[in-house]
């Protein structure tokens, strides 16, 4: 069946479906037709969805100015009666006021989402809302209480594919906190619901993330037993990003075990990486960082 010839709400399935995939241009190109054809159709439920979505990818390509034109069309459109169109609504505006640095609005948004999702029965929408309110959270007991409040529904539920997301970020608490035995076994969760149900890259970071936190940990063999095979992996895939943390991850190891040589090469080669993917502009933090224990060990 042609995209013509398919209902708004087929169209919804299928982009939401592209969406899940990360196929993120196919997935815009999908819901704007699924807006369309919804008001071809008087569907206001539809159409307030694919707007929403709409909004949000153009917010994750970087352009917030013309995702927020998307989301003040939804929300001209949306309606607290209509369950599916405004959730998403509100999942979309959360997503909104957070990356603008607005995190106690975006925190309301997401537990108004929750709330409303709950009392509706809309579970893997109310576990989203769980998970980003435990990601805005600012005080750690929230980020882990809100982290266990998805959890728990997403398991009560069979809202799986929502645990390797959620297990990965409560794992991100006992991290920042060097908390390293409960962020170990927090990432082996989310290694188990991601190699279930997610897609090959984010199979690669579990498992490198698992790497990560042995090495952390000072488990130099067991560290590397999951650090090789992700290189490799990763050189495959031609992640940059993913070989360079990995290269970073060797390097230490080395310079810890007094090979010097060895650890300087992987750093420098971690940087190369850095740069390939773009983080000398993108993510300014890690290519100082990366710099500066360069410079330290060469000194």
């Amino acid at each position: 069946m042609t995209d013509s010839a398919k209902s708004s709400g087929d169209l919804l399935k299928q982009a939401d479906s592209l969406f899940q995939d990360r196929d993120m241009e196919a997935a815009f190109a999908v819901y704007d037709k699924a807006h369309q054809k919804a008001r071809e159709e008087f569907n206001r439920p539809v159409e307030v969805e694919a707007l929403a979505q709409i909004a949000r990818l153009s917010l994750a390509k970087g352009d917030s100015g013309g995702g927020e034109d998307w989301l003040d069309k939804a929300r001209e459109r949306a309606d607290k009666s209509d369950p599916l169109g405004w959730s998403r609504f509100l999942g979309v505006e959360g997503r909104f006021e957070w990356k603008a640095g607005n995190t106690q609005a975006a925190r309301e948004t997401f537990e108004q989402m929750f709330e409303y999702c709950s009392a509706k029965s809309l579970w893997g929408r109310a576990v989203d809302a769980a998970h980003m309110v435990a990601i805005v959270a600012e005080s750690r007991e929230d980020q882990i209480k809100w982290s266990h409040v998805g959890i728990e529904m997403a398991e009560a539920h069979h809202s799986n594919r929502w645990l390797g997301p959620l297990w990965n970020n409560l794992a991100g608490v006992y991290y920042d906190n060097k908390q390293y035995d409960s962020c170990l076994v927090c990432y082996q969760k989310a290694r188990e619901y991601h190699w279930q149900f997610s897609g090959e890259t984010e199979k690669l970071f579990a498992d490198y993330h698992v790497g990560m936190v042995y090495r952390l940990k000072g488990e130099f063999d067991n560290a590397e037993s999951w650090l090789r095979p992700v290189l490799a992996w990763a050189e495959r895939l031609e992640n940059h990003s993913a070989i360079g943390q990995t290269c970073e991850d060797l390097g230490e190891i080395e310079l810890a075990r007094g090979n010097s040589t060895g650890g300087i090469s992987f750093l420098k080669r971690a940087r190369e990486e850095y740069q390939k993917t773009g983080f000398d502009k993108s993510w300014p933090e890690i290519w100082d960082n990366i710099s500066k224990r360069i410079k330290e060990v060469e000194e």
